[in-house]
């Protein structure tokens, strides 16, 4: 029970911002705690407990979202290889965004660029484990993930 109450409410939130559905976002988190508790024999103290965790509800987030949500997978994407890196680190943050503004433009963007924005800016993972996690190539995951930039870019301007 504690660790339900120490990380209940921060994984809500991750698995909101994926889902984007109150009840499914509480479901996903409940399945997490549950697979988490059920694979407690194989965590390895490598990393902590809650990125662990975290990566579990991710995945239950995920797996709620492509069943009611119908997730069309876009092989052309998907066999795209070529690689364009430019990371936002290095580009102009100088932005003055008005409430609401970066919300209305990510939810312009279709949902395969929602997903990996949320995933890679909001929640932290690599390329390497958003390629686990969605099961895409990792050159597909940096594709994806720079013509999502630059389509949030394009609704931001």
């Amino acid at each position: 029970m504690e660790l339900y109450q120490r990380y209940n409410k921060k994984l809500f939130y991750s698995a909101y911002r994926i889902v984007k559905n109150t009840e499914d976002a509480l479901d996903a988190v409940q399945e997490g705690f549950i697979t988490a508790f059920q694979k407690l024999g194989q965590y390895q103290a490598s990393g902590s407990f809650e990125g662990w965790l975290h990566k579990i509800v991710v995945r239950k987030s995920i797996h709620y979202y492509q069943k009611n949500n119908r997730y069309s997978h876009d092989d052309a994407l998907e066999n795209q290889l070529e690689l364009s890196e430019s990371p936002l680190e290095t580009e102009d943050r100088g932005w003055n965004l008005e409430a609401g503004q970066l919300d209305d433009a990510l939810s312009q963007l279709n949902e395969r660029y929602q997903l990996i924005l949320k995933l890679y800016y909001l929640e932290g993972f690599d390329h390497e484990e958003i390629s686990e996690i969605t099961q895409w190539s990792a050159a597909n995951c940096r594709t994806t993930l720079s013509r999502a930039r630059e389509q949030l870019k394009k609704y931001l301007k």
